[in-house]
């Protein structure tokens, strides 16, 4: 109970015990008599009024900062576009490397995809989900490489010439952006590809996470609000009951764990299996939001419940088989991507599905007898992944 209370009850006493007891010496008496109660402490009362007066409005504009803080997590940023290459033909360039404009829109929701420059500049710190698919002819060498910033290498697909036909190759990841990094797709010298109106080769993109810098942690200080709360008169459970209903949206809200990886095998050369499968440790590290990804065992575990997205892609010369499939708790097949030889230059494949993994499950990639798999340094050959929501 709060001193307001406390005093309104002690005055009502007082004059209780006023109006009951008689002076001995009757009502017209001069001669002093007992003690009588008190005057009221009015100064007190006016402090205690005073007090909760401050206590309340402290209450509400901690609880209209933390709302507003709930407002803008609702309200954060929307980022997806896709785009193709558009036009009716092959695009090839013979003398040095050239920027590839995705002039054909098909989503740009939040606008950060400029069709005139080709460019997707990340609007706010956060991890991004990128990925391209590159088709072309097989008679000359086909290339789609993603740079950041103009000059980093972070994905690439490359097909040497391989005879009559076609080829389609993608390659994708969640990679972490600043705000105003610039990612692009360069065709390379000596190389192109091909699309139509069908939309072929493709440029794609979506933010996961917004990874901006947040201010004070608002479920910290809705906790010592709460704290207070229980102490306000029953004219403030309004109040309460509001932050309370804050509190536990902001938790489900920002409990959800941030979890993406992305990594290649990296190295510079060929690995093959001519006596039993083995597993690929995948070295080359791009990207381990939530650290639930090992590049010495090359084992991804996932920390929690939920539904993950998981995929691979695997590059390696068409002269022998390719191999590169996805294990679940060292036993269990998931997913594969698996090609046969087929005479000069080189082949990509890849494969990813959306699976629901329980805590401490681990994924991790083998290769199997008798085939190969090729990577180096521009990242032909990666796993990755991310989670989509937990369970």
């Amino acid at each position: 109970m709060s001193r307001f209370p406390l005093i309104l009850l002690a005055l009502a006493g007082s004059a209780l015990l006023v109006s009951t007891q008689p002076s001995p010496a009757g009502p017209y008496s001069t001669q002093p008599g007992p003690a009588g109660p008190a005057e009221p402490d009015l100064a007190s009362l006016q402090a205690a009024v005073k007090e909760l007066t401050e206590e309340r409005s402290a209450l509400n504009r901690r609880l209209e900062a933390a709302e507003r803080r709930l407002q803008a997590v609702r309200d954060g940023p929307k980022v997806a576009f896709a785009a193709s290459l558009g036009g009716n033909g092959a695009q090839k360039t013979t003398m040095g490397n050239k920027d590839l404009i995705y002039r054909d829109v098909l989503t740009n929701v939040g606008g950060a995809y400029n069709a005139e420059t080709g460019e997707f500049t990340a609007p706010v710190r956060g991890v991004y989900y990128i990925r391209f698919t590159a088709n072309g002819p097989t008679n000359f060498p086909l290339s789609a490489v993603l740079y950041k910033n103009n000059d980093q290498i972070q994905l690439i697909v490359h097909e040497q010439t391989s005879g009559a036909g076609s080829d389609t190759a993608s390659n994708g990841a969640p990679l972490m952006l600043e705000k105003g990094d610039k990612l692009k797709m360069v065709l390379w010298h000596e190389t192109h590809i091909w699309d139509n109106s069908n939309h072929h080769s493709t440029f794609s993109g979506f933010l996961l996470y917004d990874m901006s810098e947040m201010e004070e942690d608002p479920a910290a200080q809705l906790r010592t609000l709460q704290a207070s709360v229980t102490q306000i008169q029953a004219d403030n459970e309004d109040v309460k009951e509001r932050l309370e209903a804050t509190e536990k949206e902001l938790k489900v809200i920002e409990d959800v764990p941030k979890v993406a990886f992305a990594a290649s095998l990296g190295g510079d050369g060929l690995q093959k299996a001519t006596s039993g499968g083995r597993k690929l440790i995948y070295k080359d590290v791009l990207t381990n939001i939530g650290g639930a990804y090992s590049s010495e065992t090359g084992e991804f575990r996932a920390p929690v419940r939920g539904v993950y997205y998981i995929r691979f892609t695997a590059n390696a010369p068409a002269d022998f088989t390719l191999s590169s499939v996805l294990y679940k708790n060292g036993g269990q097949i998931q997913l594969i991507a698996h090609e046969q030889p087929s005479g000069y230059g080189s082949d990509t494949a890849s494969n990813g599905a959306a699976l629901l993994l329980e805590a401490g499950d681990t994924l991790s990639m083998q290769l199997w007898h008798n085939t190969q798999v090729w990577d180096n340094s521009n990242h032909h050959s990666t796993f990755s992944g991310f989670l989509l929501f937990p369970m």
